[in-house]
């Protein structure tokens, strides 16, 4: 008796199962956000042609990293980083930000 490739023995364990892929980590946009308005305030502060452009951003890069943080405590630390550093880099230019208007 030959045997031919139609008449091959079926898998005793059925279909194959997907494997389950890793849960991905919440994204937190405020504190993303916050991160980027610092980055751009602090920039602002160091040069006078950029604060131009901008304005202060420092102000809202505060409150979106405050935001941000309060955030990240409900995804579980999702954006804790981001969250502090834009919080930093905010005050930052906000100090910058009102030194540049006092001496001026």
């Amino acid at each position: 008796m030959t045997t031919s490739a139609s008449t091959a023995p079926l898998d005793r364990h059925g279909p194959a199962q997907p494997q389950p892929q890793p849960a991905k980590r919440p994204l937190n946009g405020l504190a993303v956000l916050a991160l980027t308005y610092g980055v751009v305030a602090l920039t602002a502060g160091i040069l006078p042609a950029v604060r131009e452009i901008t304005g202060s951003l420092a102000v809202p890069a505060i409150a979106l990293a405050a935001t941000g943080l309060a955030t990240a405590r409900r995804l579980d630390g999702a954006g804790t980083k981001q969250a502090a550093i834009g919080l930093a880099t905010g005050i930052a230019a906000l100090a910058l930000s009102l030194a540049a208007h006092l001496t001026a």
